[in-house]
Parts: C-alpha cells; structure tokens; sequence
C-alpha cells in the first residue's frame, strides 16, 4: 500500500466529490480520480460507490476510514513532535577551542546560551588539538587556522593581530617604542608546539638572545608578561587590563579564528543556533579586533 493514497482516499470520504478532494489536495480533478482507482485496485476492494451527486463511502470504505483516520492521528501527533522538538532546541553539543578563548571568552557567551536555550546542553573541550569532527569527537570547532580542512564548514570569525605585550610593572624599567629596541628588554618566547607558530619563529630567528623563557603555551606567556617577566609576542586575543600593548609584530602577523561543524551537522538545530550565537558574540567583543566573513 502507498500510504500517500491514504490522503486521497480521506480527502475524497470527507469532502463527497472529486472536485472537492482536488481543491483540498492542491491537485487537478484528473489526479484524484486516477489515485483513488489505482488504491482500490491495490487494496481489492470497491471503496466508493459512484453516484450522479458524488462519491460515497462503501462498507469496506467505511471501515478503511476508521482506520485511516486512527492512521491520521498518529502521523499528526509524530509531525507536532518532531516539530516541537525543532521548535525547543535540546539536546548536547560537544564544543572545542582553544586553552584562551575558552577561558577568557566562552564561559560569558555560553552562559548566555545557556540562559535562552536551557535545554541544550554544552560540553567543552578545551585545548590545541584539532578533534576529528567527522568521528563526532566534536560536533563544532574553533580553531586557529588559515586553511580550514575541506570537509568542514563554517565561516571566518577572527583575523587577530599579533602584538607585543607587557605589564605596567615591567615597563617602569624603560618601554620599547620599536621593535629593533627589543634586543635590549627580556623576551618570552615559545616552546614545544607553539613554537612553530610563524610569528615565534620569526621571533627566534631575530631575537634568539633575547629570550630569557620559553613557554609551551600562549597563556603561559602571557601569565608570566602579567607577572612582569619579560615582553610577550602574542595574538590580540591574550589582550589583559594588566598587559599594555605596545606595537604590533613586524612583519605583520595575523591569526585566523574559525567557527567550524561537519556539513551534516550544520542543519542540526542546536547547532545552528550555538554557531550564530557565538558569530554574534566574537563580533560585538570590544576587546577583539573581529573582521567576519
């Protein structure tokens, strides 16, 4: 049985004729007449009695309609249900990003998600590597990247420019107005990973002996530039109350910051909605120089 025959059938018992069945259907009086005779050959039986005012139902209609009609209710009840559950985002999202962005970020926009969307809830991960979102070791990423892998989508949320940091504490010493004044100042560079970082690596390379640190990450560096240790070179995210940003990196240096899901995901309500959200907030950071895509 083709259980869109079903429609046809009802439309035909409640409205009598096959004008009225094509008028409630949004088809042509044609249609309804083939559908309703290739149903009754599917089913075995005579379902309509064909009389000059119209069509009425026969025995074996009457009770087709019975349960036709149950059939009605059930599929209206799924239909509510599943566009209910549209309607009322719920569910888990498994949301990674970067040590700095979760800790001086997130948890101020993700408390706002979590305010208008209580039904949804957020697990984080928090760290540099890059979780395979196609094995759903993650279903949204933000990642530091240039190139996004192909697989993915998502959109362009941050262009940040690295600078060079320090505290009030240190700068009462003397303050770097040029980057070749840097050779004279201690330097906190970077190690293990971040260290190939095309902007640490620039750094290495002119101001080797300069560097009295190495920190393994950027938050790292950056604690330690709050503390008064040395200048930092780091992306404009690390950006403090406590830190003064003296002048950017030379040659310029930028990080791209990316929103990313798996293409079968993006159409997920809660992730649609999380994705926006976090678009929306990046974008009205005061502390951020956000160009978005």
């Amino acid at each position: 049985m083709d259980w869109d025959d079903l429609r046809y059938f009802r439309a035909v018992a409640g409205a009598g004729t096959l004008q009225g069945a094509a008028r409630r259907l949004g088809v042509n009086h044609s249609t309804v007449f083939r559908r309703i005779n290739r149903f009754e050959h599917s089913v075995g039986a005579r379902l309509f009695e064909r009389l000059p005012d119209g069509y009425q139902l026969t025995v074996p209609g009457e009770e087709l309609a019975a349960h036709a009609a149950r059939v009605a209710e059930e599929i209206d009840a799924l239909e509510l249900k599943l566009l209910g559950k549209d309607f009322r985002p719920s569910g888990k999202i498994r949301l990674t990003a970067p040590d700095n962005l979760a800790y001086e970020y997130l948890p101020r926009y993700l408390l706002d998600f979590a305010d208008s969307y209580p039904e949804i809830e957020i697990d984080l991960v928090v760290g540099a590597e890059n979780l395979n979102l196609t094995r759903r070791e993650a279903d949204v990423a933000l990642r530091a990247t240039s190139s996004p892998p192909p697989h993915l989508v998502g959109r362009k949320l941050l262009e940040l420019e690295w600078a060079w940091f320090a505290s009030q504490t240190y700068l009462k010493r003397s303050r770097p107005k040029t980057t070749t004044e840097l050779a004279d100042h201690r330097i906190i560079g970077g190690d293990g990973a971040i260290a190939r970082i095309p902007a640490l690596q620039h750094l290495d390379a002119t101001l080797r002996d300069a560097v009295v640190m190495r920190c393994s990450t950027l938050d790292a560096m950056s604690a330690m530039a709050v503390a008064g240790y040395g200048i930092a070179l780091m992306p404009d995210d690390q950006v403090k109350p406590s830190l003064v940003r003296l002048f950017p990196a030379e040659p310029r240096a930028v990080t791209d910051i990316w929103l990313l899901t798996h293409p079968e995901l993006r159409r997920t309500e809660r992730i649609r909605l999380l994705m926006e959200h976090l678009a929306e907030a990046f974008r009205s950071e005061p502390r951020l120089r956000v160009k978005t895509k």
